[in-house]
């Protein structure tokens, strides 16, 4: 087999596949971006992100490709506190 036509086949088989993917899980990549905007008041509008992976057998002349989607929702949250150990041992309190 040459190496256009094996080329041309693996491209194809990781197109159908990431295509594939992306249709299965589209509502759930989106409801996941939406429910994350809606507690994420700095965010300007959603965003959907996946993340995708494709591997094939590089030497062989029937390479079995494979094609892997990632997603999920990203939360963050914040804390800080000024603490002045002087004020503590003074009975301050020492945490702001």
């Amino acid at each position: 087999m040459s190496e256009d036509i094996k080329r041309t086949a693996v491209l194809n088989s990781a197109i159908e596949q990431i295509r594939n993917l992306l249709d299965t899980h589209y509502h759930s990549i989106r409801k996941a971006a939406d429910e994350s905007f809606t507690d994420d008041e700095s965010q300007s509008e959603p965003k959907a992100k996946a993340a995708l992976s494709v591997e094939w057998d590089a030497l062989s002349s029937a390479p079995k490709v494979s094609v892997k989607i990632g997603y999920s929702v990203r939360y963050k949250d914040e804390s800080e506190a000024t603490v002045d150990p002087l004020q503590a041992k003074l009975g301050i309190g020492g945490v702001e």
